[in-house]
């Protein structure tokens, strides 16, 4: 905390030594909505808040200005916004500028317009913790408007602006990266076209962190307003702490804007899923014997035939056995899929404090070769589907059981392949150990969503 206040201080008199360049009087409200899962300022990052997730975030922005027969004065816009997860990949968020002028004694106050938005944010799993995602925001024109001795800065517009971009998360173990790219559609007071930039957050795995941003977007006169942030965050699990300064780099915007600001974020109903502190921290493995959890996986029913569901079994017992306090209780080897009050009579059964059971849905394998010149060449590629339900039942306390339907793919592409002239062969390319693969590759994207949506939902298992 001590940090996070030299910081602000910091910031705040190198916003006082700051000079203007040419701040344009068409400089308003962003045309997107501020951040309100992570990201600083201008770029956004593709995690969701997850379903319910509730995030309130104000964030300050001040920098000085030089009126005409007035002198030196001071702007401040706070931009505030509140984010709501309608699913666990879906987020709905609305911003709202609260603008303020200073000079020789003179004020102008008043709100800029609203900016509604709606993220849509998907997890993937290349290399490591990764997310994808796409936004469209629309900002209406219904801020103040009034007129004043001041005249600094228009607080609304006339027309109403659209914009998207699309979003890139990478997240190392230490350090995390994020890209966005848009396109500014339709505008009344600044040119149409693209907008991009990056950031990095430096410190992944601490309460402290760091970030840097640039951003690139259109301007009024046609060329391209360019900016630089540099961001320090306090995590304190639901609460954080930020502060950053944000340096110009067209001459449209001011030398040197300082940034102060916090967000909370809760759920609204239900566990909590989400935390600063709890995404950025490291969660030990529970070593206390008092703390062991065993937990019963049984053989999941469907294409028994195949032995689907023993395969997803195993490698579920295989991901528990990486931690130290879960202890595996062997319930016997036949599949069947429990509903809840046997799942219960399991678990007295076996002094099981967790049972695992699921069906599997879908277990195909499919192949396709295309382009293909008769008969002779083709590229082909196979992908194995793997979807299955599964409930996880903890009768400890939960109240409801964990329920959840999860699709695995595992894919192989082998380039050029010469097919046999007398028919379309397309499936003897495959060998068996490739063929293993595959259907692996499927079974972990399934076994690793569920993981992650246990870690979510029980304390019991570290994120």
């Amino acid at each position: 905390m001590r940090q996070l206040c030299v910081l602000l201080v910091a910031f705040g008199m190198l916003s006082g030594q700051a000079r203007a360049q040419e701040v344009l009087a068409e400089q308003v409200a962003l045309p997107y909505s501020v951040p309100m899962a992570e990201g600083l300022f201008r770029i956004h990052s593709a995690e969701a808040l997850g379903k319910k997730g509730f995030s309130l975030r104000y964030l300050n922005e001040a920098y000085k200005i030089e009126v005409g027969k007035v002198g030196l004065g001071t702007s401040i816009t706070g931009h505030t916004g509140i984010g709501y997860g309608l699913s666990n990949g879906v987020d709905l968020t609305v911003s709202l500028p609260l603008m303020l002028d200073l000079a020789g004694g003179l004020t102008k106050y008043g709100t800029g317009d609203v900016t509604t938005a709606l993220k849509f944010g998907f997890p993937a799993r290349f290399p490591s913790a990764f997310y994808w995602g796409f936004d469209v925001a629309v900002t209406h024109p219904l801020g103040y408007k009034g007129r004043e001795a001041l005249n600094v800065r228009p607080y609304g517009r006339s027309t109403r602006e659209i914009s998207s971009r699309m979003m890139l998360d990478l997240n190392l173990q230490a350090i995390g990266f994020r890209f966005n790219m848009g396109y500014l559609a339709q505008s009344g007071i600044r040119q149409t076209g693209l907008m991009y930039g990056g950031g990095v957050e430096v410190g992944r795995g601490q309460i402290f962190t760091m970030t840097g941003e640039y951003w690139k977007e259109p301007n009024t006169t046609g060329g391209h307003t360019e900016r630089a942030v540099l961001g320090a965050h306090m995590n304190l699990w639901w609460l954080r702490l930020e502060a950053g300064l944000e340096k110009g780099l067209s001459k449209d915007l001011p030398n040197v804007s300082a940034m102060a600001g916090i967000q909370i974020h809760r759920t609204l109903g239900g566990k909590e899923k989400k935390f600063f502190g709890g995404r950025v921290r490291r969660v030990p493995q529970v070593k206390d014997t008092e703390t062991t959890i065993r937990v019963a996986v049984v053989n999941f029913s469907g294409f028994e035939s195949q032995k689907a569901g023993e395969h997803l079994a195993e490698l579920i017992k295989m991901n528990l056995n990486r931690f130290g306090h879960i202890r595996l209780v062997e319930v016997g080897t036949g599949a069947e899929y429990l509903d809840p009050d046997a799942a219960m009579r399991l678990a007295q059964m076996s002094n099981a404090d967790v049972v695992i059971t699921g069906r599997v849905l879908r277990y195909e394998i499919n192949r396709t070769s295309r382009p293909n010149l008769p008969l002779v060449v083709g590229f082909p590629q196979t992908v194995a589907t793997v979807e299955a339900d599964v409930r996880v039942v903890d009768p400890r306390g939960q109240k409801e059981p964990l329920s959840l339907r999860i699709l695995g793919t595992g894919r192989n592409a082998r380039g050029v392949h010469l097919f046999p002239t007398s028919t379309d062969d397309r499936t003897s390319y495959l060998s068996v150990i490739e063929r293993e693969r595959i259907w692996d590759e499927a079974g972990q994207q399934v076994v690793g969503d569920l993981l992650t949506e246990m870690s979510q939902t029980f304390k019991w298992l570290p994120q």
